[in-house]
Formats: structure tokens, sequence, C-alpha cells
């Protein structure tokens, strides 16, 4: 019977040791911080957001490899970082990160699930199945701005109750937020 109790104080010793070293990264979790945060200043410096999202990937690539990415919040908070890349392959990677999120419990990432999907078929000239992405582009040489667009969009692909189960929202919701110069597409739930 000693055996046992005593068995059974190191299974909880052992379990109580691997939650504290199962826990969300807060390395990561600053560098989420920081990219969110030069996100919200007005007005954005792209002179220095870019080159700080290059080294928050870089770090985060490191992390990766180091396997200390390991909770649904850290792969949600990957995911974030890795969308601002450049490359069709930085938002497939965000994607798949958002996927292991999601996969470790931690729906909040349905939204980004379907936003780094988008981004990604934009990058390989296919059109974004939820219409998450808004594009904005100067006219040539007047310095204003073109009508902003989600095309190319293929709106029939998805419905919305599916949009809603990811987080996005409805088709109507979609259209009528540019006209209100809101390009938010999530549908508040996130």
């Amino acid at each position: 019977m000693k055996i046992f109790h005593a068995l059974g104080l190191l299974a909880l010793l052992a379990s109580a040791m691997n939650t504290a070293q199962a826990g969300d990264n807060p390395r990561l979790k600053a560098m989420f911080d920081a990219d969110q945060a030069e996100r919200e200043q007005e007005p954005i410096n792209w002179d220095t957001l870019i080159p700080n999202d290059m080294k928050r990937r870089a770090e985060l690539h490191r992390m990766l490899e180091q396997n200390v990415v390991t909770t649904g919040l850290d792969y949600y908070e990957a995911a974030f970082i890795q969308q601002h890349g450049q490359k069709p392959d930085d938002y497939l990677l965000a994607h798949v990160l958002a996927m292991a999120a999601l996969a470790k419990g931690y729906t909040q990432a349905r939204w980004i699930a379907a936003a780094t999907l988008d981004r990604y078929l934009q990058q390989n000239r296919h059109p974004q199945i939820f219409g998450t992405q808004t594009v904005i582009r100067s006219v040539a040489g007047t310095g204003k701005e073109e009508t902003p667009t989600r095309a190319p969009f293929n709106a029939a692909l998805i419905p919305d109750s599916l949009r809603a189960t990811l987080g996005v929202a409805d088709l109507k919701t979609l259209a009528n937020r540019p006209s209100k110069k809101d390009y938010n597409s999530s549908n508040g739930e996130n």
C-alpha cells in the first residue's frame, strides 16, 4: 500500500513539474505584445516596423527549432508574428501555426487561421475565400487612395455559417464595413 501511495505522489509531482514546464512562453508573449503595439501607433512607422518584424520572425524560427513554442497560446501568438512576413511561405507557416493553436484547443485562433489562409491565397494570386483581407491601393502619382476592396474574393465558396464558425463576419457585414472605414473582418467573437 505504501508503495502505491509513494508512486502516486511521484506521479502527482511529475505531473506538476510537466505543467510548469508546459506553460506559455513569456518571451513569445513579449514579442507578440511588441508586434501588436507597433501596429497600434498612429501613424505606423514602417521604417522601423518592417525590420522589427523581420527580427521577431527570426527569433520565432529559432524558438520553433528549439521546441519552446508548445501551448495553444504560444502557437496563436506565433501565428500573428509570422503573418507579418513578406512572402507566401511566411503566410503559409502562419496558417500552420494557427492550426496548431486550434489543435491545442486554443479556439481564439479561429480568425487568424482564416486570415492567414486568405493572405497566402492572395500572395499566390488566388482569390481569398473568407474575405479577411482589405486592399487599399494608392492612385499613382496622386497620393489619394482608391476605394478599399476585398477583391479578388471568392465570396461564394464559404457560406456565412462557416465564416461564423471561424470567427469571420458574414458577407453583408464585410460588404458594409469599408464604407465606414472599418476594415475589421472579425465577427467580434474571437
